[in-house]
């Protein structure tokens, strides 16, 4: 019997402290600054049993009050950036935003706001508490509708604009909301209609230009001389960009070796695209002898119609063609112990007095005739 009369003894003991000195006894931290008058008296806002009740702040902070008069009944300073929205919420919401027991900073003791506390009207008329907030600009002016259209409670941004929400006469005149965002440069400094000509209202890119807008009005290189590539052949050119390229891309173009024909000679251009190997280091002919203005292969030039150079003529260029700005001209004495009495004394006992180009019977290295005399 002693130990349970003891108990309940210490129970009785520890309950009538708790009730006189409950801040002592169940204290669980600072209150904050504007409540330290009442930090004793713990049932101002504590109901046995039952914790805290907004009915209880209310008693204290009059909806209606709030930001406008404190407890006592004084008019507070005018400040037109205080958000007077509390009058416009549910009488027991208090405790969804505030608690109390975080130190003397009021800021502590703040909850993350939620907007479901709000009445259903003041959902939907964001304005009522965020009218400060509202930007200045040509679009928030324009803006006729709910802010929850295009933001969300979370944050501001991202929002989820849709150009559709705006009357007809506005969505024709994008400029009125993106005069900052239109570049100046010279193609949108001349341009007169409207940028949902070539912008769609996702994205500015891509976009969807037409150049039938400008046809005829405008040379290319007024909008494109940045696109203008610093090599010889754009240098020299003096035609407009459309005499090769489409207004689609750049590339492929369909560029016309005849705007250059007699003007210039190909290795101008083509320097680099000039192999590394001995036929092409030692001719001095143009190009054009050889290739087509089509493209570089397959080139025109064949020697086995003129001579096959089989095994036992695999011989520098040089060898034969001493002249190498003129690969006509040839030589077969170089390598072949001849002179020319001896090819004249062993072709006239033939019959052939002309005989100064061996090619013309000799196509290959087998040392016989392969073709009739004329």
């Amino acid at each position: 019997m002693k130990p349970l009369f003891a108990f309940f003894t210490s129970a009785i003991i520890l309950a009538a402290l708790a009730i006189a000195f409950p801040e002592v006894l169940l204290d669980p931290g600072d209150l904050m600054k504007g409540h330290q008058a009442i930090k004793k008296d713990c049932l101002s806002c504590h109901t046995p049993f039952r914790g805290v009740t907004s009915v209880q702040c209310i008693t204290c902070h009059k909806q209606d009050a709030i930001g406008i008069k404190n407890v006592a009944g004084a008019f507070l300073p005018k400040d037109s950036s205080r958000v007077l929205f509390h009058k416009g919420l549910s009488a027991n919401s208090c405790a969804d935003c505030h608690t109390d027991h975080k130190g003397l900073d009021a800021t502590k003791t703040l909850k993350t706001f939620k907007h479901a506390s709000l009445t259903a009207s003041l959902q939907k008329n964001c304005t009522a508490c965020h009218k400060n907030q509202k930007p200045t600009d040509a679009l928030h002016r324009y803006a006729t509708g709910n802010c929850g259209e295009c933001h969300s409670i979370k944050k501001w941004k991202p929002a989820t604009f849709d150009h559709n929400r705006l009357a007809a006469a506005d969505k024709k005149q994008c400029i009125n909301c993106h005069k900052a965002d239109q570049p100046n440069n010279q193609l949108h400094r001349d341009a007169t209609v409207a940028c949902s000509a070539c912008h769609s209202t996702s994205k500015w890119k891509p976009a969807t230009f037409n150049h039938k807008q400008f046809a005829g009005g405008k040379q290319c290189i007024t909008c494109h001389k940045a696109d203008k590539p610093n090599d010889q052949l754009h240098l020299d050119a003096t035609v407009a960009c459309s005499a090769c390229h489409s207004t689609s891309k750049w590339k492929p173009a369909t560029f016309d070796h005849k705007q250059f024909a007699g003007k210039k000679q190909c290795i101008t251009c083509h320097k680099a695209d000039k192999p590394n190997d001995q036929l092409h280091s030692e001719a001095t002919a143009t190009c054009s002898a050889c290739h087509s203005t089509s493209k570089w292969k397959p080139a025109t030039f064949n020697h086995d119609r003129y001579f096959r150079l089989d095994r036992d003529h695999q011989a520098s260029c040089k060898t034969c063609h001493t002249n190498p700005g003129n690969y006509k001209q040839y030589t077969c004495y170089n390598c072949h112990e001849h002179t020319p009495s001896n090819m004249a004394e062993v072709h006239r006992e033939e019959g052939i007095s002309n005989y100064q180009n061996c090619v013309r019977c000799h196509r290959s290295g087998s040392g016989e005739s392969e073709r009739g005399d004329d």
